[in-house]
């Protein structure tokens, strides 16, 4: 697969991003015993980490948090709803909490499959 040349904030990254997303992509896999994930496993756990980050940042605020994240406040209850995250910032359904520090294990702890809700 080539590298895709994306710019960030008008910086040509591309090879880096992708190389990263490659490694973050494969350590999933691992993590989940699976060959591949689809897409909506995918941006389930980068969105499931990324909310769990911004309500960490804002101690809990789930207003400020909605703001930080750039949604609405029941844009992003909604959202919390759906992948099983709870207001104490983790996953609501197996007893792990989704640390800030633990960027790839928060994605990866994200299974689609192990959140409330999910069929």
């Amino acid at each position: 697969m080539e590298p895709v040349d994306i710019k960030v904030n008008g910086r040509s990254d591309g090879k880096r991003i992708d190389t990263l997303l490659e490694q973050l992509y494969r350590r999933a896999l691992e993590v989940e015993g699976k060959s591949s994930l689809n897409l909506r496993e995918w941006v389930d756990r980068a969105e499931t980490w990324r909310i769990v980050q911004a309500l960490h940042d804002c101690r809990g605020n789930r207003s400020a948090a909605a703001r930080v994240l750039g949604i609405g406040r029941r844009t992003l209850y909604t959202k919390m709803d759906r992948l099983g995250v709870g207001a104490a910032w983790g996953v609501v359904q197996g007893g792990e909490s989704l640390a800030r520090g633990a960027p790839g294990a928060a994605l990866a702890a994200a299974a689609p499959g192990g959140l409330k809700g999910s069929a």
